[in-house]
């Protein structure tokens, strides 16, 4: 008995921990180290600017609540931003957050967004594990949140048309296949009544 409740303090130690680190992290938990995933290997950023919107993800808490979630990224001289939009369900009222995109290891698909003026997010990295520029794209993002082995992982499908058609959708959930990714954990977005 004494051995269970020892474990169980220390998950709610470091489910305390995690309520102080920034909320873009996903509910999606997981044990041992991020996973190597191949990610796009000549991304050209150029053809991935402009609007996307949002069709499934892992649970969020930064989406907690909203729908309509549309992200646009914006090249501003050599700045990349994004800008994160959705609809509160209750109040109807816009949410929207900001960004700067940093290439991590240019030319592949890894890259960190520093989100600003917003506590419940922070620095993330987003991996790009699959694009057609023109459809849709795949994101990805594992980070340890202070005590390894445990480690967050979200999952996002964005897409250019705000109702994709039925192979724009099986296009992307073949990368998340070939990236050895649960797809059955990703929660379909509202992008109906905009």
């Amino acid at each position: 008995m004494f051995v269970y409740s020892k474990w169980w303090l220390c998950l709610f130690l470091i489910l305390l921990q995690y309520n102080r680190t920034p909320a873009v992290y996903a509910q999606v938990f997981a044990l041992g180290s991020c996973p190597n995933l191949s990610v796009v290997p000549d991304f050209k950023i150029d053809q991935y600017l402009g609007k996307w919107y949002s069709n499934r993800s892992y649970f969020a808490p930064s989406l907690s609540g909203l729908e309509c979630v549309t992200t646009e990224y914006v090249k501003n001289g050599a700045k990349v931003t994004v800008k994160n939009i959705g609809i509160k369900r209750i109040t109807r009222m816009r949410s929207s957050t900001t960004g700067t995109v940093r290439h991590i290891e240019p030319p592949n698909g890894k890259l960190n967004v520093v989100f600003s003026g917003d506590p419940t997010q922070g620095s993330t990295n987003y991996w790009i594990l699959g694009t057609d520029y023109t459809s849709y794209s795949v994101l990805w993002s594992c980070m340890h949140f202070g005590i390894e082995p445990i480690n967050t992982r979200i999952a996002w499908v964005l897409t250019r048309e705000q109702h994709p058609t039925n192979s724009t959708i099986d296009a992307a959930l073949a990368v998340l296949n070939k990236n050895g990714i649960d797809h059955s954990k990703l929660r379909l977005m509202n992008q109906h009544n905009c």
